[in-house]
């Protein structure tokens, strides 16, 4: 009989699973919703009127913007072209001095821009990439983070490793957290013989730690 009991009450539980619905939060983004919101910010990089791109991302609404290293390297002007076509010259540029990251200053008003994650990603954490592979503009990829705090990398230490589709043009491009806040930065990706993808992005922090330094340089600057 109690067996019978528990059989029942098995049955009567996945019954009800069965039959019921996720709710889901009204006030929770989809992917769709979280791009609609994020492209605007992501700019293309060029080296002038050069045939290869790069991407950026727009973080304060005066104009500065983080992306790869080497996408601007040795460069004394870069052409950021918005979402809507407009271009504006980069009127500063700095590289870090050890991961591959740099920020970058147009001159613009009101830019559309995006948030900052303020944390490390959690191992398995799903998250999205806006960049332009192969020069096909405002590409969107997702996945997961597979690997976090990579090191021995040409591309810095620390690094986030996701599974997220990246290649050429993706370089500088965003890396998004489910919230759209902006986690790291994409600086490369590898496909190994056994078709394991290991696509790279550095640490939104490192951006923000060159940011502010430059500032608290400029404020020393005009208070000497």
């Amino acid at each position: 009989m109690r067996q019978l009991a528990a059989m029942v009450g098995i049955l009567v539980v996945l019954f009800i699973g069965a039959g019921a619905h996720v709710c889901i939060p009204a006030n929770m983004n989809t992917l769709p919703d979280l791009v609609d919101k994020t492209l605007p910010a992501i700019v293309e990089l060029r080296p002038g009127f050069a045939g290869w791109m790069g991407a950026g991302v727009l973080i304060s609404d005066d104009g500065w913007l983080v992306t790869a290293k080497h996408v601007v390297e040795d460069q004394d002007v870069m052409i950021a072209t918005m979402i809507d076509g407009v271009k504006y010259m980069s009127t500063t540029i700095i590289v870090g001095p050890n991961n591959d990251i740099a920020i970058l200053k147009i001159d613009i008003e009101d830019a559309p821009h995006v948030g900052l994650s303020g944390v490390y990603p959690r191992l398995g954490e799903s998250v999205y990439v806006v960049g332009h592979p192969l020069g096909v503009l405002n590409t969107v990829s997702s996945g997961i983070v597979s690997n976090i705090h990579r090191n021995g990398s040409s591309f810095g230490v620390d690094l986030i490793q996701v599974d997220a589709e990246i290649t050429h043009g993706n370089s500088g491009g965003g890396l998004f957290d489910m919230q759209g806040r902006l986690v790291g930065i994409v600086v490369g990706g590898t496909v190994f013989y056994t078709g394991i993808e290991a696509n790279l992005a550095v640490p939104i922090a490192r951006g923000r730690e060159l940011l502010e330094k430059y500032r608290r340089q400029e404020i020393a600057a005009g208070q000497n």
